[in-house]
């Protein structure tokens, strides 16, 4: 037993600190409403309904937020930060903002001027909603503007914050900070990469506390995008390594997680979650939207960051499980060729509970990864109903299960060809 504490001493002194998280989903506001929903199977499934120029309409299935009033949490200079800087209509921005401050929130850290507390934003695409929204639903952009340079006068502050900076500087803004910032995009795994890139920071004594915040609005063009692809459920499901799998659904989602070196966390007697252990990424150049089942690199990076960590047991393996027919197939392969001389472990999935957010997502579930490794508590994948003979994982999990977690892992197969394996250990 006193080996065991030993271990577990130097696990923290060495590894870095989750002492933050959040989330917002259809499920609620906070990690405490999501979870919640969870634990009572809520799949808050509406129509959104998105109405343009001459009334064409386009309706899709999305898990989506409730409206949010930020003045609810912010303060009138942070409030007034967004209008002056035409964001209080940038949906994606003000998910960013609210899951910043509930991460922060919940990590009891308030930011001073002189800390070493870095920022680095996840995302796919900023500034691209409410740009699309002006040029797509206002018909100023037609009526009003005679020319090229009027046209562009009308949407210049969106046009601007297109670019990457804006969205970085304003949120450090907002929440004053003042130490690096970075803002990721490795489409799907963009949470997870950025997670890492966070840990980076603080072991090279760049960073004591990185914020790493992520969202998706799930808009009409992302819904238009995978439509034509055929990735979208025709039945409204998603059914992650289900037999009857027809692919994903759309949710929206923000993510915040603090991460901390353990000697800034005990300094501060912060509210401790569990040891980020560290993340193995990497690239392959296939295909931009099929991965590369040739190269195994899936299995090898679970297998390196277990070697890494020196981890022989994993108790709980959430990956991405789309439910789309052949990445679901691909991802259960890899896992199976990974685990196939040790125990397998739990499967389980959180795209049926908030919809599928893209760049959002792997940072999102990580959050619920770790609630499920504080909770002792693994929910069962939603809708899971019919075994698929040709998905060779014996131990998805179908009910609540009820288990001491001490090592549990996020994986990703991501668009790009963007791999991730993030292990994380209980204290």
């Amino acid at each position: 037993m006193q080996i065991v504490l030993f271990v577990r001493m130097v696990m923290i002194l060495q590894a870095n600190l989750v002492t933050g998280t959040s989330i917002l989903s259809a499920g609620g506001i906070g990690i405490e409403e999501v979870w919640q929903s969870i634990l009572e199977k809520r799949q808050k499934i509406t129509q959104r309904i998105k109405t343009l120029k001459d009334n064409e309409c386009i309706q899709y299935p999305v898990y989506e937020i409730e409206n949010f009033d930020l003045s609810n949490w912010l303060s009138k200079k942070q409030i007034d930060v967004m209008i002056e800087n035409h964001l209080m209509d940038d949906l994606d921005f003000k998910l960013l903002v609210l899951s910043s401050i509930l991460a922060l929130k919940n990590a009891k850290l308030q930011v001073k001027p002189d800390s070493k507390v870095s920022l680095i934003i996840a995302h796919e695409n900023p500034g691209v909603v409410s740009l699309i929204d002006r040029m797509f639903m206002d018909d100023d952009y037609i009526n009003k503007a005679r020319n090229v340079s009027e046209k562009f006068a009308l949407h210049q502050q969106q046009f601007y914050n297109l670019q990457s900076f804006p969205h970085l500087f304003y949120l450090a803004k907002i929440l004053n900070i003042s130490g690096s910032t970075f803002i990721v995009n490795n489409a799907c795994a963009s949470g997870t990469y950025a997670l890492e890139l966070g840990n980076l920071l603080i072991n090279s004594n760049q960073s004591d506390v990185v914020l790493v915040v992520s969202s998706d609005y799930a808009h009409f063009t992302e819904y238009l995008w995978l439509q034509q692809r055929g990735f979208c459920s025709e039945s409204g499901m998603i059914r992650p390594f289900d037999k009857n799998r027809d692919g994903t659904v759309l949710g929206d989602s923000a993510s915040g997680i603090v991460l901390e070196s353990s000697h800034h966390a005990a300094a501060r007697n912060a509210p401790v979650k569990c040891c980020y252990q560290g993340a193995v990424l990497q690239q392959d150049h296939w295909k931009m939207t099929l991965p590369d089942v040739s190269k195994h690199t899936y299995s090898k990076i679970i297998e390196k960051i277990m070697e890494d960590i020196n981890i022989h047991q994993l108790d709980l393996l959430v990956p991405h499980a789309t439910g789309s027919p052949l990445w679901d197939k691909y991802e259960a392969n890899q896992i199976a060729r990974c685990f196939q001389d040790k125990t397998m472990p739990l499967i389980t999935a959180f795209k049926p509970y908030i919809g599928h957010s893209l760049g959002a997502s792997s940072l999102s579930e990580t959050v619920l990864l770790i609630q499920s490794l504080v909770t002792n508590l693994i929910p069962p994948i939603l809708n899971y109903e019919e075994v698929d003979h040709k998905i060779p994982l014996p131990t998805i999990a179908t009910e609540f299960e009820n288990k001491d977690l001490h090592h549990v892992m996020k994986t990703v197969s991501a668009y790009g060809g963007f791999h991730s394996a993030s292990l994380f250990s209980k204290i």
